[in-house]
């Protein structure tokens, strides 16, 4: 059965789900105000939910001083709302627990993960929207129904379940999995399924989006409510928990409910409390092979923190890490007898530390399998663990610590198993890579993607000689100054080319590595890091020293016509006879090379003829064409075409020169004679223009047509005493609100002059004209808050008047607006 056939019988979501009191539960609690008869009546269909909930009222998850014996009670000293959810709960729990049977799964630590989750988000919700807690409460609950339904009665359709030690923990791609195979995720099951229920009214936008830790603050508070009580109980919680993520995550709940620490410790502490007296209600014992994470305070666990940070930045390989975990061992608990195996970062082996008093840490093996360690202490032995991954093991005489620090050790050695992890990844590693690096025989250089030197190993410090140590940190100077040779223009094409990825070349110089400068060519290969944003390159250059004398001259001469042909601007090309492009500049020479020109060269309109390999024939030509580089619609280029001769034979030169500048240009120029620069609008020789067409077509169409002038009270005072850049900002804000409140291509806002504006409006009458003028009036005196504001004239064309006489009229009643207090549009 797939998830489609479930979803599409609601006969079968209802047979296969949950059973009847559960339903009813959810239905009820779906309600705006539950009614306890109702509750009473639902809760009798289960003996035995009636004697848990009770026995949960009086647990100290609620901290009664009297003790409650019947549920009617219960419901007046908690609330009706309150009752439910605690119903609601105990039979989801019952159910769940009784029917997930998958091989190999334990439930266990789902339930603990759900439980937590719920107490978490309703007293988070207490917080930042108290009168929706109840309703959070039960959304948080219910939010992974989906993944225990399928759990319960499809297993085969969850998607990754092999990769599931938890159900509802999130693994990595889980979310892009579960859309790819449901075309939906977990969160939008869960929601469907409440909603064939017929249990809408918990539509819950947070179901959805319980997951989504990265937009926590783009959320509305009940949804942030579950998704911080998703992340808490996964931290908590999960196994897959790693202690710094749990630190982390404290610190983002402080801020995100605005507490100090000592109100984030009584909130844990509350929390807490609600956890444990649930799950022994519940007959759920707390696993106490390793303790939660929850029952360490939070300056345990920041002391923890600090302690375990010093590992990650050791230098010296596991010598260093071994001395920095003795320090502590003896600052903090007074351990001086000690062994340790810390498992290699390249294998599953162990290196062997002990420390015996004042005789300090001695190495006393490495490249050990687990099974080969020769431990002498036994009686007390804790393993270092990060991600279920053991890393290591500390083992000690048991008298060499008290009771009361166990707990405390314990925690700083998950601290750093999660360090050492972190070490090995990256500080260990790069490490080792930086011993390879100077070993190699190859001069290695990285550098940053400006082309300036980050680091270089000895190979590549030898041979540029002492320019290495002059100060300078550019590469291409530091080849000029190393072996007299310049890396040309292809250098500079290949870092500020996006597009350009690598860059090799065969440099000859005069190299010094050791004795007089000799004649000698060396490979260079530089290669960009594309993998971040700060992309780097590195550098690899090798002396070819076999390379013959005759070879030498010849690439010394390639490289000096290379460089000039580089150093023009235009791109230089050969086509032969049917205008296959056999040779292209050596920046172009891969987006060029193999094409045909009269394939990815169209000619302008001004062209007369045909366009093909007969242009070629007719001697020195220049042609305006489009040429299609790697830009799907081309760029305007000038071919000059010309034919290399008898020596040449077939062959033709061109020289292709960019007109895009150019075009640029005359767009500007363009746009400049009918735009003002600074508003964007029409300029007032285009409102001239455009004043005596629209008056024309008027008079031709019999068509109303308005016009409105205007200028602006209190610019003036802005400028002296604000700055001509506060006025021009002011201005700017004006020719957006023209251009939002009049209609594009039939009304035409125009800059008149300085602070004037004038508005051609078409096809309207004297109210309608009213009104624009007015919503532009009511948009200014907001817009800056009553310092400037509009005076203006309003005129309608009367019949057989000209330009001059209508926009006279519009003045005239512009200076009648200013002179009764401005803010105002007045009639001509």
């Amino acid at each position: 059965m797939s998830l489609e056939d479930i979803l599409e019988s609601p006969h079968k979501i209802m047979k296969l789900s949950f059973p009847p009191v559960m339903l009813n539960l959810m239905e009820e609690a779906a309600k705006p105000e539950p009614d306890f008869a109702v509750l009473g009546k639902i809760i009798s269909m289960d003996p035995a939910l009636s004697t848990t909930i009770l026995n949960l009222v009086n647990s100290p998850f609620y901290g009664l001083s009297q003790e409650i014996s019947d549920l009617k009670r219960a419901a007046i000293v908690l609330g009706t709302r309150e009752l439910l959810n605690l119903a609601v709960t105990v039979t989801f729990q019952k159910h769940i627990c009784s029917n997930l049977t998958i091989d190999g799964y334990d439930i266990y630590e789902d339930w603990l993960i759900t439980v937590w989750g719920a107490i978490a988000a309703n007293l988070i919700a207490s917080r930042i929207c108290p009168d929706h807690a109840d309703r959070v409460y039960l959304c948080c609950l219910l939010k992974d129904i989906g993944l225990f339904f399928l759990g319960c009665n499809a297993p085969e359709e969850l998607p990754g379940l092999d990769r599931m030690k938890n159900l509802t923990f999130l693994y990595s791609g889980q979310i892009e999995e579960e859309e790819k195979v449901w075309g939906m995720n977990h969160g939008d099951l869960s929601q469907t399924l409440l909603n064939h229920w017929k249990v809408k009214a918990l539509d819950c936008p947070a179901i959805k989006k319980h997951h989504d830790i990265l937009n926590l603050d783009s959320h509305d508070p009940q949804t942030k409510a579950v998704i911080l009580a998703t992340r808490w109980a996964e931290m908590e919680i999960g196994g897959a928990a790693a202690p710094f993520n749990v630190l982390q995550f404290e610190s983002l709940l402080q801020n995100s409910l605005n507490m100090c620490e000592e109100d984030l410790e009584g909130f844990r502490d509350v929390c807490r409390t609600k956890f444990k007296s649930m799950l022994a209600t519940l007959g759920m014992s707390e696993n106490k092979s390793e303790t939660p994470y929850y029952e360490h305070s939070i300056k345990n666990l920041q002391a923890s923190y600090f302690l375990s940070l010093e590992l990650l930045t050791a230098e010296g390989g596991l010598d260093t890490i071994s001395r920095i975990i003795s320090r502590h061992l003896k600052l903090n608990w007074d351990i001086s007898n000690w062994e340790l195996a810390l498992k290699s970062p390249h294998s599953k082996e162990f290196s062997l530390y002990r420390s015996e008093g004042d005789a300090g840490v001695s190495r006393l093996g490495s490249g050990l399998r687990e099974e080969e360690i020769k431990w002498q202490s036994d009686t007390f032995r804790r393993e270092i663990f990060s991600h279920r991954i053991k890393l290591g093991e500390l083992r000690l005489e048991r008298s060499e610590i008290s009771e009361n620090d166990i707990e405390d050790l314990n925690l700083y050695l998950r601290f750093v198993g999660q360090s050492y992890e972190h070490y090995s990844a990256k500080q260990f590693l790069l490490e080792d890579r930086a011993q390879t690096l100077e070993s190699l025989p190859l001069a290695i250089a990285t550098l940053d993607n400006k082309g300036r030197l980050k680091d270089m190993n000895d190979q590549m410090s030898r041979m540029l000689g002492g320019a290495g140590a002059s100060g300078e940190s550019d590469f291409k100077k530091l080849v000029e100054m190393g072996i007299n040779s310049s890396l040309g223009s292809r250098w500079d094409v290949f870092l500020n080319s996006e597009n350009k990825k690598a860059f090799s070349k065969i440099q000859c110089g005069r190299l010094r590595t050791g004795g007089a400068p000799k004649d000698s060519c060396l490979y260079l290969s530089a290669h960009k890091n594309m993998k971040n944003s700060d992309s780097g390159v590195t550098v690899i250059m090798e002396d070819i020293r076999e390379v013959s004398e005759a070879q030498v001259q010849s690439l010394k001469e390639r490289d000096f016509l290379e460089g000039l042909l580089d150093s023009m601007k235009d791109i230089v090309f050969t086509v032969d006879k049917r205008g296959n492009i056999g040779y292209a500049s050596s920046r172009f020479s891969k987006i060029f090379l193999g094409r045909n020109l009269f394939d990815i060269a169209s000619p302008s309109e001004t062209f007369t003829g045909r366009w093909g390999p007969e242009v070629l024939s007719h001697g020195k030509n220049i042609i305006e064409v489009t040429l299609s580089r790697t830009e799907s619609s081309g760029l305007p280029f000038e071919l000059v075409i010309s034919s290399l001769g008898e020596e040449g034979g077939d062959r033709f030169l061109i020289v292709a020169r960019d007109l895009t500048p150019i075009r640029r240009l005359e767009d500007k120029l363009k746009k400049q004679a009918v735009f003002d620069g600074l508003t964007e609008l029409f300029n007032h020789s285009q409102f001239n223009s455009l004043l005596h067409r629209e008056i024309a077509r008027s008079d031709r169409t019999g068509r109303a047509f308005g016009l409105m002038f205007f200028d602006l009270d209190g610019f003036k005072n802005v400028n002296d005493t604000e700055g001509h850049l506060a006025g021009d900002k002011i201005l700017r804000s004006v020719g957006r609100i023209l251009k939002e409140e009049l209609r594009a291509g039939m009304d035409f806002p125009c800059r008149y002059g300085g602070d004037e504006f004038a508005a051609i409006v078409t096809e309207v009458r004297a109210e309608g004209l009213q009104k624009i003028a007015e919503r532009i009036r009511l948009r200014a005196e907001k817009e800056f808050s009553g310092r400037v504001t509009v005076s203006g004239g309003l005129a309608v064309l009367r019949p057989g008047e000209k330009a001059s006489d209508v926009l006279k009229r519009a003045d005239t009643a512009a200076y009648k607006a200013k002179g009764k207090g401005g803010n105002k549009f007045e009639w001509s």
